[in-house]
């Protein structure tokens, strides 16, 4: 296959799917489409020659290739045939919280009409460019996503953004890219752990990170931001990361810190799983939480409800990010020049007893009132009863 057919190939189906602009808008020049495309000028001219003779573009008095106008009425009479459909790629579908998530965001899809595709990347970023390749072949409305931690993420979503396909980043976002975004305000609520945390009395405090790249954790930032502003320093040697998110690694996260000449006497884990992980082995080495080391989380799991004692966490309204997703998704399908729209949910502080005694045990329903998404500065905390 040669790379003049491939590029027609992915040009004909983005001229399909709109991302060129209407009947009669103007197409890219010879010379922007080698340079966007990294080809020669003649590839370029061979391949604009190509979609004219498929009828795709035409040429006018002042314009050598615009849109033709009869391939805006052959895309909405086979939009009428279609199913309307969006592709969600997350990173770990088999976790607890991405699978609420994807449950949250199909949900939202189908009120709205549409059928939403999911696909895992397992943090590895030729699948995730697997995925999204194939969401695009099979005509994927727009995409919803949690890009990877991989350096050449950045690159192939601004290759896409810039190709005028509609993605709208979800639970994480890269300062790198420009681009839509419905997120947690991490800061804020790892900041509001850290209050609390200072409020009961702890001055030594313990992190446990998710991956090697701390200086983008903004929940480590935020917790490190608010203890300074009291005066307390989070030793470098209190900061566990590895490259897990889950039980186990918590779990030895917990144990690297609780080995070291200068244990912390209050820890927060970049998501409940990592903190579950870090009362099984207090648990195992008769440690008390949190007697001897207070432990929060992050993400308001209903595991966190259960465990022993019952976790401290934050919880920032899943379907709430779900829904402004899908709902942002399709704003920029249908008005793809506008601004970009980019949203930070307030967090909550839910206070139980692995850092606080006086907490009551949660009751079985055990949420928290999440209030109504919005952009925010303020986290709010609660205990339950």
């Amino acid at each position: 296959m040669t790379r003049s057919y491939r590029i027609v190939r992915r040009i004909r189906r983005e001229i399909l799917q709109g991302l060129h602009g209407g009947g009669g808008d103007r197409f890219l020049t010879v010379r922007d489409l080698a340079a966007g495309s990294g080809v020669s000028l003649s590839t370029a001219h061979k391949v604009i020659t190509q979609l004219k003779g498929e009828g795709l573009l035409v040429a006018d008095s002042t314009n050598p290739a615009i849109i033709n106008p009869e391939v805006v009425q052959r895309r909405s009479a086979a939009a009428e045939n279609r199913p309307r459909r969006l592709g969600l790629l997350v990173a770990n579908i088999a976790s607890p919280f991405f699978g609420s998530l994807c449950r949250q965001v199909q949900q939202a899809g189908l009120d709205l009409g549409y059928q939403v595709l999911a696909a895992s990347s397992e943090y590895d970023f030729s699948q995730e460019q697997r995925a999204i390749e194939g969401f695009l072949s099979i005509g994927m409305e727009g995409l919803l996503v949690c890009p990877g931690l991989a350096d050449n993420c950045a690159t192939m979503y601004r290759d896409l953004l810039g190709r005028g396909v509609p993605i709208v980043f979800i639970s994480r976002w890269d300062p790198e890219i420009d681009a839509d975004y419905v997120v947690a305000h991490s800061f804020v609520g790892a900041a509001a752990v850290a209050g609390h945390l200072l409020s009961i009395g702890y001055r030594s405090f313990g992190y446990i990170a998710f991956g090697p790249r701390l200086k983008r954790d903004a929940r480590l930032n935020g917790f490190r931001s608010a203890l300074a502003e009291e005066g307390i320093a989070l030793a470098p040697e209190n900061v566990a990361s590895g490259d897990g998110r889950d039980i186990e690694h918590g779990y030895r996260a917990m144990a690297a810190l609780m080995e070291s000449a200068e244990r912390p006497r209050a820890v927060l884990a970049y998501n409940d799983l990592l903190a579950i992980g870090a009362l099984r082995y207090c648990h195992d080495r008769g440690i008390s939480v949190p007697g001897d080391v207070a432990v929060a989380g992050f993400d308001n799991l209903p595991e966190s409800r259960v465990t022993t004692p019952p976790l401290t966490t934050v919880d920032y309204g899943v379907e709430s990010m779900a829904r402004l997703a899908v709902w942002t998704l399709l704003d920029r399908i249908r008005n793809p020049r506008r601004s970009l729209s980019r949203t930070l949910l307030e967090p909550h502080l839910i206070v139980r007893q692995s850092t606080d005694p006086e907490a009551l045990r949660p009751s079985a329903a055990g949420g928290a009132c999440c209030g109504n998404p919005a952009v925010s500065t303020q986290s709010s905390t609660m205990r339950e009863e």
